[in-house]
């Protein structure tokens, strides 16, 4: 036993981590003091044993495996849009409803489409009537045929994904 009295644990502890300073020389010389640090040793190989189990090899496969068996059902898919569009129109409402200046330029918007809308529309007639007084028809049929053509090309190469009705 030393003649000296015990320094505090945080101070022993302090010196072991810089490995030097006299606890640690105290220490070497007090059975209570060695015996508290060959504790501390021992606990401290125990905790670096512990470490994280990895999961086994196998796990992703297998996970993968079992989705791929239980595909989730295109009816529940088409349940999550429609609430998310939902959800999604119910919110903008909201917002719309609740702040002033954005009803009123929603009005404001309203009136202006309507204005816009029949010039549009205007617009939109006073073309089909120029295709049809000309040879433009027959041009506008050719483009047309080719476009349906082609989507339909796409649509056989990329292979229909199945309806509603199907899944």
């Amino acid at each position: 036993m030393s003649p000296h009295p015990c320094p505090d644990l945080e101070q022993l502890f302090t010196e072991l981590e810089a490995g030097e300073g006299p606890a640690l020389d105290h220490a070497a010389e007090c059975d209570a003091c060695a015996g508290v640090l060959e504790e501390h040793r021992l606990l401290e190989q125990d905790l670096y044993r512990l470490a994280d189990p990895l999961p086994p090899p196998t796990l992703v496969a297998s996970v993968m495996a079992r989705v791929a068996e239980e595909p989730v059902p295109r009816q529940r898919e088409v349940w999550s849009g429609l609430i998310i569009l939902v959800t999604s129109i119910s919110m903008g409402l909201g917002y719309l409803i609740s702040n002033d200046r954005a009803l009123g330029r929603l009005g404001t918007t309203a009136a202006s489409t309507v204005v816009n809308g029949r010039v549009f529309f205007e617009g939109l007639l006073s073309g089909a009537h120029a295709l049809w007084s000309t040879v433009g028809v027959s041009i506008a049929g050719i483009l047309a045929l080719l476009l349906l053509t082609s989507l339909f090309g796409l649509k056989r190469l990329v292979g229909g994904s199945p309806s509603l009705t199907e899944a």
